[in-house]
């Protein structure tokens, strides 16, 4: 990978805030409506094999994209203090929760086929991406790729009981689904799709037999 993505404990994301249309030269503060811009940037862990990525997801499911939406979601995550000594003796500092407002980008996706998880062919399950407008407002997450309603996905998901799925990390969760082409069926009889990484940043490949070992897996633990 030809970025080093590092996990941030208890921080899901890193915001950068940029100025659109405020000069530190101007004193005056900006008017209400001003168009403001969040530059985001994510930090996430890296998977070394896709064994690896499929012990860390929850769910691994085929699907595509049949309805998007962007929302604010007021994500809370449990906040850890680096130095124990300091911790307040009348609460842990597990219990401490750390709120942040973040607009995101949601996909619903119909799902095909389930490799790992519990959602079958024909449920649907929401995943989020960080990044998206509403209003005046604008985050900007160069790592997130859009998904597209004309492709099918295999998707690596962390999910949770009160907030969409997540990818595992923008670079090695998300793979599209496409057809053989012409010239390749003679040498590919045995299957009709292949699978590639929907960035091109991302060090693993991914095969519809690693997928099927992962639902035998599932089935026969």
């Amino acid at each position: 990978m030809k970025k080093n993505r590092v996990l941030t404990l208890l921080v899901s994301s890193i915001f950068i805030l940029s100025a659109v249309g405020c000069s530190p030269a101007t004193p005056a503060a900006s008017p209400p409506d001003a168009p403001v811009t969040i530059i985001a940037s994510e930090d996430y862990p890296s998977y070394g094999s896709v064994d690896a990525l499929s012990q860390r997801a929850d769910t691994i499911v085929k699907g595509n994209v049949i309805q998007t939406r962007v929302e604010a979601l007021d994500d809370r995550v449990l906040a850890e203090s680096q130095d124990q000594n300091n911790m307040n003796a009348a609460g842990s500092a597990a219990d401490t929760q750390v709120s942040f407002d973040k607009i995101y980008t949601i996909y619903t996706v119909q799902v095909t086929e389930s490799y790992k998880g519990g959602y079958t062919a024909g449920d649907r399950l929401e995943v989020k991406q960080l990044g998206g407008q509403l209003g005046n407002t604008e985050i900007v997450n160069d790592d997130s790729l859009k998904l597209m309603q004309a492709k099918d996905y295999v998707l690596f998901l962390e999910t949770y009981a009160d907030t969409p799925a997540s990818l595992l990390n923008s670079v090695q969760s998300l793979y599209v689904v496409k057809p053989v082409a012409k010239s390749d069926q003679a040498s590919q009889q045995s299957q009709s799709e292949v699978i590639v990484s929907a960035n091109p940043e991302n060090d693993l490949t991914l095969s519809l037999s690693e997928l099927q070992q992962i639902k035998n897996e599932q089935s026969n633990p």
